[in-house]
C-alpha cells in the first residue's frame, strides 16, 4: 500500500491528525513566550467570558444593588512596571468577586498564569535589579504554586518571578493551572506563598528592621503620587480623544 493510499484510510487519517497536532504543539511551544501565550489568554478569556456571562450579569446586578456601582478597581504594578487596574465586583464577598478579572485578561492587563500583582508602594521599595520580574503580566494563577513553600521569602519569590519571566512554557503553564485548581478544590490554601501571602513587601522589610516607618510612609506617598499622575495622564488622554 502506498503512502497516498494509506492516508486515505481511517488509520491514515488518525496518523495525519496526530502529526498535525504534534507540529502545531511544537510551533506553539517554540513561540509561546513571545506570541502564543497572549493569543491563548485572549481566546480562553473570551470563551470563559461568554460561558460565564449569566454569572457576570448577576454579579453586576448584585454589586449595583449593594454598592451602587458594578466594579471596584485595584491599582497595582503590571508588566514592565506599569500601573494597571484590576477589576472585581463591588460589595460582593463570595467566590464570584474576582470573576471580572476575565475582562482584565481580555484587555491584556492580566494573564491566566503569571506573577503576583504587586502593590505600588511595594514597587517603590524594589531595587532596580528586581525589574526583571515585570517581564510578564500578572496572573490569575500564581506560578509560585510549583516552587513556592511555607518558608518562602519575598526575595526568593522575586527570583522565581524573574526565572518564570525568562522561561514561560506552555506545558508549565498548563500544569500550574491544573495544580491551582486541584489545591483550590481541596481547600489547601496558599501556604506555598510563604511570607508573601499575608504581609506586603514593605511590612516585611519594616518587621525585619531593613527600613524605617518613615521609609514605608515615603513609599506609600510615592505610590499615591504615581497613582495621581497616572489618573491625570488618563484624564488628559481621554479629553484629547473626546
Amino acid at each position: 500500500m502506498s503512502l497516498e493510499e494509506f492516508l486515505k484510510t481511517p488509520a491514515g487519517h488518525a496518523v495525519f491528525g496526530i502529526v498535525i497536532a504534534v507540529v502545531a504543539i511544537v510551533i506553539i511551544e517554540l513561540n509561546y513566550r513571545l506570541f502564543f501565550k497572549y493569543v491563548l489568554d485572549f481566546i480562553f478569556a473570551l470563551l470563559s467570558t461568554v460561558i460565564c456571562s449569566p454569572v457576570l450579569l448577576a454579579g453586576v446586578i448584585i454589586s449595583k444593588k449593594h454598592a451602587g456601582y458594578a466594579f471596584e478597581e485595584t491599582p497595582c504594578l503590571g508588566a514592565k512596571g506599569k500601573i494597571i487596574y484590576l477589576k472585581s465586583f463591588a460589595g460582593v464577598q463570595s467566590g464570584i468577586k474576582y470573576l471580572p478579572r476575565l475582562l482584565d485578561i481580555l484587555c491584556g492587563r492580566l494573564s491566566f498564569v503569571g506573577i503576583a500583582p504587586l502593590k505600588l508602594s511595594d514597587g517603590a521599595l524594589l531595587d532596580d535589579n528586581r525589574m526583571e520580574r515585570f517581564g510578564t503580566r500578572p496572573g490569575l494563577a500564581n506560578h509560585l504554586v510549583l516552587r513556592g513553600h511555607e518558608g518562602l521569602t519575598y526575595e526568593e519569590a522575586f527570583d522565581l518571578d524573574a526565572r518564570y519571566c525568562k522561561k514561560r512554557e506552555l506545558f508549565t503553564d498548563i500544569f500550574i493551572v491544573i495544580k491551582s485548581v486541584v489545591l483550590s478544590i481541596r481547600g489547601d490554601g496558599k501556604s506555598y506563598l510563604g511570607e508573601t501571602a499575608e504581609l506586603s513587601y514593605g511590612e516585611v522589610l519594616l518587621k525585619r528592621g531593613a527600613i524605617t516607618q518613615t521609609d514605608l510612609l515615603n513609599a506609600q506617598r510615592y505610590a499615591e503620587e504615581a497613582l495621581k499622575n497616572d489618573e491625570m495622564r488618563t484624564d488628559a488622554k481621554n479629553h484629547r480623544y473626546n
